[in-house]
Formats: structure tokens, sequence, C-alpha cells
């Protein structure tokens, strides 16, 4: 953590402003240098894990330096990160009661003490939260494309850098989610409700789902709900820390539905993804997989 604190003084001595286009370069460049390390990943994991973490955390400071500062940057002095790399997750009991899990390739920015008025964590990736009671003081995550207010509820936020949708899911309560790029229009969701947004449409859905499976990534298990090969792979890569190599425009339109348990391994997932996809096979190099159909 020594070299993410050196990127964060670095970021918090320097000049300059910044402006609504920033943010949405940055998460670009940051899809690309990732894709980019893929692709160079052989005997070099160390290197790519570092910069997984560097990469998240750099894009948790701007998020919180545009949202407090209107698009001006501003020191983080009692400011506090916390990053699940790829392979891992991590988790946090913040000051005021509220406990957070983050799935792997996440980012969490929140204070080392919360004040008066409200209580406000910037999000990038994936995170659980069980949010302490304080009626007085709403528990606001914030992401690029959506805020997810509470007063005392269990929920989670998917918002992965470079993919095409962001997700709440509500599992305990209740919770406002705003989404200030899409008219700020305003959504209440009750338990086992999910909102799904796409940035690139604008498009907004509401789903009934099992919350508790959804949420089940922070006991160790893979749960995937019509979900596309591709956003399997980038589960995959995330938790196993591993490139997945595929024909994508063969893959685009899949739905499958499966549930992995905590203690299956890389091969055991893959092997029942070729089952579940007639005719696939794959191959593991390392940390290097190649897929084929």
């Amino acid at each position: 953590m020594d070299k993410i604190h050196s990127i964060e003084d670095i970021w918090n001595e320097s000049e300059g402003k910044v402006g609504p286009q920033t943010f949405r370069e940055l998460l670009r460049l940051g899809k690309r240098i990732e894709t980019a390390e893929r692709r160079r990943r052989a005997g070099r994991t160390v290197l790519y894990s570092f910069a997984v973490a560097a990469s998240l955390a750099l894009v948790a400071m701007v998020t919180f330096s545009l949202t407090r500062s209107h698009f001006s940057v501003s020191p983080l002095d009692s400011t506090c990160n916390l990053v699940a790399g790829y392979g891992e997750t991590s988790s946090i009991l913040l000051e005021d009661g509220t406990r957070v899990s983050l799935n792997a390739g996440s980012s969490l920015l929140y204070p080392e003490s919360f004040k008066e008025g409200s209580r406000i964590v910037y999000l990038t990736g994936e995170g659980n939260f069980d949010v302490a009671k304080d009626p007085s003081r709403p528990f606001i995550v914030k992401t690029a494309h959506m805020d997810v207010q509470a007063l005392g509820t269990s929920f989670c936020v998917q918002a992965y850098a470079g993919e095409r949708s962001v997700r709440t899911t509500l599992r305990e309560g209740k919770v406002k989610v705003s989404i200030p790029l899409a008219s700020g229009k305003s959504y209440i969701l009750e338990p086992d409700m999910q909102l799904q947004y796409t940035p690139s449409e604008k498009a907004v859905s509401l789903v009934r789902v099992d919350a508790g499976r959804v949420m089940s990534w922070e006991d160790g298990y893979l749960s995937f709900n019509n979900a596309s090969f591709p956003e399997i792979v980038s589960v995959l890569e995330r938790r196993f820390n591993v490139s997945i190599s595929y024909n994508a425009d063969r893959m685009q339109r899949s739905a499958l539905n499966v549930r992995f348990m905590p203690d299956e391994s890389l091969k055991d997932v893959l092997g029942v993804l070729t089952l579940l996809i007639p005719g696939s096979r794959y191959k593991i190099e390392g940390d290097r997989v190649y897929y084929h159909f």
C-alpha cells in the first residue's frame, strides 16, 4: 500500500484543474491499460496486480475530487482508500458501524470519520453494504453514473469501469437511486429489486432478482443469472486473477444461468462452462486461459 499512498501524495501535490470530460477519459484510459497489460501478463503478475490497484486508487481519488469540488482538484485530507485487487476481496467496518465488502477489482474512498448531515463514500467496482441506521445522516454511495442513498439497509452496487451497465441490488430496507446524467431521475427500490442503468443508451430497467444470490460473492459463491459469456469472463478474470482469450463475436448473445460453490477452482468452473456450451473447450497456460468454440 506504500506505492498507492505515494500516488495519492503526487496527486495531492499536483496543480491544475479538470473538466467534466476528465473522469470519462480516465475510465477509458484505465480500460485500455488493463487490456494491454492482460496481453503482456506472462511472467508479470506482480506488476499487473500493482497496475490494477494503482489505477483503482487513482480512479477513486478523481471521483472524489470531481464530486466534492465541482470538477476542480481538492486535497484528500482525512480520506482513506480501500482496494481489492484481482484475485482477492476486502472488507472494512466504517467508523459509523457500516460494514463494506469489496469484490475483486474494486476501490472504495471514504473519510476517517463522517461529518454531521450525511455519510458519503465513493465506489469503483462492486461492493456490498450493510448500512448502520442513522436517520439524521443518510448514507450515500457515489459512482461515476449513479448515486445510491440509504438510511439503514443492505444492498450491493456494481459499477466497474468500462463495463456496459451499472447495477444496484437491494437485499433489505429501502434505497433511493439517482442517475444525474439521465435527467436526474430517482428510483425507490424494494427488497429483491435490481436497477440496471446503461450509460451509453441512458436506459434504465428494474428487474426482480434474488438479492441474496447476487450478493453471495462475499461468501465465495459465483452466481450468474441470464449472464452473457463476456460478463462471465470479466467476473472470472477478476476472481481468479487470469486473462481469458475467446472469440467474442460468437458468444455475445449467450445467456447462462449457473452458480458455483466457494471451493470450486478455475478448472472446475471452466469444466462446467464447456458442458453448458456444447463444442467448447479451454486451455490454461499459467495465468492465461484460451477458450475455444
